[in-house]
This record gives structure tokens, C-alpha cells and sequence, in this order.
């Protein structure tokens, strides 16, 4: 009888310590597999990536099989394209050659790399677990506003390479729903929050020390709502607003936030920020802006909003009040939504400045929930009820 140890298999361009939330999870998940199975990564690395663990005391005895990073969200669009058919290519070759008997694929890079490991597996008879964190290309259909044959034949390959998964992982009910639909079928779907960044924990005190004011950390981008909040923010400082408001991230509009930032002395533009500094930043803030365009909520769900949570502000939702986003802040009682438009957001801007500091009522097992350590564990368990 064989001894040799099941080899599993994770493939994701986002890893650590570049991704400091979903990035440490599947490294924790990597180093926990390890214990009693062969663990195998498939990733892109920066620089000096295997100084850094071995620096750190990371990911001993897990095998890396990792493609350096060419390309950064600054870069040509077409070279963007190119390195994600490059790291398809990778994946599929990293996989004929080391053979694992599972393979766990998140949508980082979507459509194409997920649609490698099928073709593995289906060539091998091994079986697959497919994480979507968001669904394509509907949400490049959103940016650009054109469907077309293209984007119709691109939604077909993934839609086959959901139904083939043998288990499938998201977010929220409202995209376990769309993916059913375009599915027309039942699929194996199990539902599983974002990690936050790692950090320390909440204390009785943080409300007290917290700055009465409004953080935005993350991606200034075309789903996020940006002209709006800018709009609102300016209608507000021009009837008397006075509460600070403090953005950290790039993004298609940062140069719009900072050009807010210059005409308004309560406005603060910080750019990017290294993620230990941002998880810093909103523990000092006590309202978490989080705008999100309506139609995008069937298919993703905001990164930001876990590290909010875990960082114990206040979420001020943007959006309609339909959505997975309005009703993940309303039922868990995370803070307010707003109706996206500039009326709605300024009288909840002075309703919240005449307001006392509201106390944080985040409850431990929702922190837990969020932790890297949780979101590691719980891919364990569903890779290894993959029979």
C-alpha cells in the first residue's frame, strides 16, 4: 500500500507578502497543509521572495512554483494582458509537471488561469476547488459598458469552468445567485467572507482614541463611486461640513482626490500606503467610506469592507439599499447606507458630525470570521471534503 501523501495544489497570482490579506490566508493555508500533505503554490513573486520567507520563517517545507512580477497596475494595458496569458501558460506547465491531486484556483487572474487548471484536471481526472472573489467578465463589462461577443464567449468558458468545479467558493448570496442562474443548474456553492489584513486586535478604548472623521483606504476606480463622493464631500465643506475626511490609495480618479485634497483643508490625500500603515490608518478614523456601484454587487463584494470591520469603524455603505453591500451593513448592524446620491450623502454627513461617537459593536466571532488564520482554516476543510 502507498504512503505517498496527497499533493495539493494553490494557484493565485495574489499571494504574500504583496497581498496582505487573501495573500497571507493562502500562505497560512499552504503552511497548515503541509503538516500532513504535499503543498504545492503556484504564484507570481516580487523581488527577493524566497529571502523574504526564509527571513520571516515562512512556508518551510512547501514547494513554490513561482513566475516574477513583470508588470504593476500602472502599467500598458496590453502588457497587463500579455504577463496574465504568460502566468496561464506557467500554471498549466507548473501543473503537468508536479501533478497534484487537488487544485485550489482563485480568480486572480480570472477566466483564463482557472480555465488552465480544468484543463489539467480534466485531463488527469483530478478534481478542483474555484474560489471566485469576483465574477468575470461581467464586472469588465460594468468598466467598459459593452457586452459583446467577446465578453459573451469569455462568460461561457468560465461558466463551464464553474460547472466543472467540484466544489465552488464566493462571497454573498446575491453572487451564489447569479452564478446559479448563469449556471442553469444547482452548483456545489459554499459562501466565505474576505480575510482582513492582519492586525492587532480591537481594544475597549479604540472608540474613545478614534478621530471623528471619515477614512477611505483602497482602490479609487470606475466601480467605486468616486465623482459622487467627491461631489458630496465638496457640498458638504461648502455648507459648514468641518469633519475631516482622509483617503489612502491609487486609482483611475486619485488625482481628482488630490486635487480635493489641495482646495480643502479638511480633505487629506495620502496615496498608497503600505498595508501595515493603512490597517494603522483606519483604527485612527471612526466612519469607513465604502461607495460601490449597484449593478457590481452581483458579481463582487468590496475588499475593503473586512479590514474595515476588523478595524473597528463604522462602515458608511454607498448604495442602494437592495444590494448584498446595504444589507451586509444593515443586519450586522456595521454602521450606515446611504442612497448614492449628493443629497443623502451630505445630510448623513451632518447628521453623523452632530451625532456622539457611536460605540463599536463588532462581536467576536464576526472578528474571528475575518481573520486570516479563520479564512485559512476554513479552505482546509472544504479542500479536504473534496473527495
Amino acid at each position: 500500500m502507498s504512503n505517498k501523501k496527497e499533493k495539493i495544489a494553490i494557484v493565485s497570482r495574489g499571494f504574500w507578502p504583496e497581498s496582505p490579506a487573501i495573500g497571507e490566508a493562502l500562505l497560512l493555508l499552504s503552511e497548515i497543509l503541509v503538516e500532513d500533505k504535499q503543498s504545492l503554490v503556484i504564484t507570481q513573486v516580487g523581488k527577493n521572495f524566497l529571502n523574504k520567507l526564509q527571513k520571516e520563517k515562512r512556508g518551510r517545507g512547501v514547494t513554490f512554483s513561482t513566475l516574477p512580477a513583470l508588470t504593476d497596475s500602472s502599467s500598458n494595458i496590453v502588457f497587463r494582458i500579455l504577463e496574465l496569458l504568460l502566468f496561464t501558460g506557467f500554471t498549466f506547465t507548473s501543473l503537468l509537471y508536479h501533478r497534484p491531486d487537488k487544485v485550489y484556483v482563485a480568480t486572480n487572474p480570472p477566466i483564463f488561469t482557472p480555465l488552465a487548471v480544468r484543463w489539467y484536471c480534466e485531463l488527469f481526472g483530478k478534481d478542483y476547488v474555484y474560489h471566485l472573489q469576483d465574477i468575470h467578465p461581467e464586472i469588465t463589462s460594468i468598466v467598459t459598458g459593452k457586452r459583446n461577443v467577446i465578453t459573451r464567449l469569455i462568460s461561457s468558458i468560465d461558466n463551464k469552468t464553474v460547472k466543472k468545479a467540484s466544489t465552488i467558493i464566493t462571497l454573498t448570496e446575491q453572487m451564489k445567485s447569479y452564478l446559479t442562474k448563469r449556471a442553469s443548474s444547482k452548483l456545489p456553492i459554499k459562501l466565505l467572507n474576505n480575510p482582513s489584513v492582519k492586525a492587532a486586535s480591537l481594544t475597549s478604548d479604540d472608540t474613545h482614541d478614534r478621530i471623528k472623521g471619515f477614512v477611505y483606504c483602497g482602490n479609487a476606480g470606475r466601480l467605486q463611486r468616486i465623482p459622487l463622493l467627491i461631489e458630496a464631500i465638496q457640498s458638504y465643506i461648502n455648507n459648514g461640513g468641518s469633519l475631516p475626511f482622509v483617503f489612502a490609495g491609487g486609482g483611475v480618479y486619485s488625482s481628482e482626490i488630490e486635487q480635493l485634497a489641495i482646495r480643502f483643508e479638511n480633505v487629506t490625500y495620502l496615496g498608497v500606503l503600505p498595508a501595515n500603515e493603512a490597517s494603522e490608518l483606519l483604527r485612527q478614523y471612526s466612519f469607513g467610506l465604502m461607495p460601490i456601484d449597484d449593478e457590481v454587487t452581483k458579481y463582487a463584494f468590496p475588499s475593503k469592507s473586512s479590514s474595515y470591520v476588523f478595524a473597528g469603524c463604522q462602515i458608511v455603505a454607498i448604495c442602494g439599499k437592495g444590494t448584498s453591500v446595504a444589507e451586509w451593513v444593515d443586519t450586522n448592524k456595521l454602521g450606515y447606507v446611504a442612497e448614492p446620491n449628493v443629497e443623502s450623502l451630505v445630510s448623513l454627513f451632518h447628521e453623523l458630525e452632530k451625532d456622539p461617537l457611536p460605540e463599536l459593536n463588532v462581536s467576536p466571532d464576526m472578528l474571528e470570521e475575518l481573520t486570516p488564520q479563520y479564512h485559512a482554516t476554513s479552505l482546509k476543510e472544504i479542500l479536504l471534503q473534496v473527495n
